[in-house]
């Protein structure tokens, strides 16, 4: 990621800022951080140590330079420049003579000269002329970049911990934050943080900074992209497919040991189906609790690719303290259900160096976003949870009508700019400090595939359905989808005469159990939140840490209602989980703040001793 102070004193020592910017960044030993600084400007990249040789400053890491000065630097990665010749491979993006035609292009043609610079990646473009920097992310924003501004200057970087080192910048808790993560499944709207006055960049934006002023403007719209055109459906199709295996071997190309999380439902297992028939072998990493349906049919799926499989168990011991040991790592910005992606990071690096992430599948080529048409769908998209916290129906509704509105695109891309960059991209973020993350759904050119499949096609996720088990039978057509327990197309009676059974059996199950017998019953789900939650001592933990002594969640909502609302999720399961761990996130986050900001101070100044 980048990170970066441009002070409104144009003489300032901007090394201590750096510094301490650098240590609160760093989430993993294995990270890297350089700093370049100037009179009044300082800015940093930090990578895993793996991008860096053992001579330590590498090319992919310098910035270029024109004559006058002007700077490019680049984190991240690109797979493909169409309109300028195109790209060799992932690697050549991390090298001068790419960066070199980028800082060109930008300096001849501004920030449209990215609209199709397929990647995951944050540009940086210094001016010391007049002082200015741009700052770009990609269409997707996959890569988080915050902003915000005070009396002494302007700060950026790639988490909201960086942006707090900076002068000025005071941390003050946004308490509309923790209304909106109660009412919307969990996460906040938009580029709001948990700290008043921290931003978050929206896709494909450039943002220009002077050491007093943060100018937002989109280079590219989603309604830039093809509408549905009813191509012929087996055209169509044909299409589909070449421009999935085109993405999956984009970002194939470079990896050493390319793996994927590998979870029991379809796209994950499309990463590996398209893998397996261009002749990689992917490792294979799912968690989730051991006896369940979804890490039996991922143990399945792996098995079909010949794939080295390793299952990670979610809810062994110590489970809460490392969701809570990644709280200040993720910004408070990932609830406690979410951090369960966040439990295996430390063994990722031994499974791949390359996690291909299956993240929002469904929603490019299926039906879960392209029937929202109004205020109405995208509230329920959200999803939209109400109860005694949340927002009424009438303002989330009016939130939703606000979100359409500075929509520049179609009602289905609302998720994109206000809920998918809030919760997917965060999730990705998080595994970035420990493995190369690629993502091929979102590459540009099958995304615009995707976007010309009519409404009418995907009802039900028919069209999604239909291409996974033409092309990939052996892992479509014979083995289950996690959410019928049946193989995708299967018939409506295939999958009732399944559910009663499964229904039933794991109803004897349990009924011999409470006899005394000693058997297993099989959890629907991979990870079933509400009854580890509910033990006794994780139930403490959660209780004390939300209704503490300076509770932000019972100065929002009021103290009684918040214990009314713990009660109702323990005693009656009659409240959304995401609720319960978006206010314990949100009390933890916020309490040891200080204490994760002073430390990353401390370490800031040990390294300029």
């Amino acid at each position: 990621m980048l990170f970066g102070w441009l002070s409104a004193n144009p003489g300032a020592d901007t090394a201590d800022v750096l510094s301490a910017m650098a240590a609160a960044l760093r989430a993993d030993v294995r990270q890297e951080a350089m700093i370049w600084t100037y009179p009044g400007f300082g800015i940093g990249v930090i990578e895993r140590a793996s991008a860096v040789s053992p001579a330590g400053k590498t090319p992919s890491r310098e910035p270029v330079r024109t004559a006058d000065g002007t700077s490019l630097w680049m984190a991240g990665e690109a797979f493909d420049w169409p309109s300028h010749g195109g790209l060799d491979n992932a690697a050549a993006s991390r090298g001068p003579s790419f960066r070199r035609r980028l800082l060109d292009a930008l300096r001849d043609e501004g920030p449209d000269a990215i609209c199709d610079l397929d990647g995951e990646y944050q540009i940086a473009l210094w001016t010391p002329s007049n002082r200015t920097l741009l700052l770009l992310n990609d269409r997707f924003g996959a890569l988080s970049l915050y902003t915000a501004s005070s009396a002494a200057g302007v700060v950026f970087a790639g988490g909201v911990r960086g942006v707090l080192m900076a002068p000025g910048i005071a941390c003050e808790p946004d308490l509309e934050a923790i209304r909106e993560a109660v009412t919307f499944g969990g996460f906040r709207l938009g580029s709001r943080t948990n700290i008043r006055g921290i931003t978050m960049v929206p896709p494909s934006s450039g943002v220009m900074l002077s050491p007093r002023t943060i100018e937002l403007r989109r280079y590219w719209t989603w309604s830039a992209l093809p509408q549905p055109d009813g191509t012929d459906r087996s055209t169509l199709l044909e299409e589909t497919r070449e421009g999935w295996r085109r993405a999956i071997a984009r970002r194939l190309d470079g990896a050493a040991t390319p793996g994927l999380a590998l979870s029991g439902g379809l796209d994950s297992r499309a990463i590996l189906a398209e893998a397996h028939s261009q002749g990689q072998r992917l490792a294979a990493l799912t968690y989730g609790v051991p006896e369940s349906d979804d890490v039996t049919i991922a143990r399945r799926a792996a098995g079909a690719a010949d794939a080295p499989w390793t299952l990670y168990p979610l809810y062994s011991a110590g489970w809460l303290e490392r969701r809570a040991g990644r709280i200040q790592q993720t910004d408070g910005l990932v609830d406690l259900v979410d951090l369960m992606h966040a439990e295996p990071l430390e063994q990722m690096p031994q499974v791949f160096d390359t996690y291909l992430s299956g993240y929002i599948g469904d929603a490019v080529t299926g039906s879960t976003l392209f029937s929202i048409q109004n205020a109405a769908d995208l509230v329920a998209s959200m999803p939209y949870y109400g109860g005694t916290l949340g927002l009424s129906y009438e303002s989330a509704l009016a939130r939703a009508e606000d979100i359409l509105a500075r929509t520049p695109g179609p009602a289905r891309f609302a998720p994109y700019e206000h809920k998918l960059v809030q919760s997917t991209n965060r999730i990705t973020d998080a595994a970035r400090p420990f493995v190369t993350v690629r993502r091929p759904f979102v590459d540009y050119a099958f995304f615009e595939i995707a976007q010309r499949v009519p409404a009418a096609w995907r009802n039900d996720h028919a069209w999604h359905e239909q291409w996974l088990r033409s092309t990939y039978p052996r892992f479509y057509a014979r083995i289950p989808n996690q959410r019928t327990a049946v193989p995708v197309q299967s018939s409506r009676l295939r999958w009732q005469l399944t559910r009663t059974a499964r229904f039933g059996w794991r109803r004897a199950l349990s009924l011999l159990r409470a006899r005394g017998l000693a058997v297993t019953v099989p959890q629907r789900h991979f990870h079933p939140d509400e009854s580890y939650w509910s033990v006794p001592e994780a139930r403490r933990v959660i209780e004390e840490t939300i209704l503490r002594s300076g509770s932000l969640s019972c100065e929002a909502f009021g103290r009684e209602a918040v214990r009314s609302t713990l009660k109702q999720f323990f005693d009656e399961r009659s409240v959304a989980v995401q609720v319960v761990g978006a206010m314990f996130v949100f009390e933890h986050y916020h309490r040891a703040l200080a204490l994760f900001l002073a430390d990353a101070r401390e370490k800031g100044a040990l390294i300029q001793c």
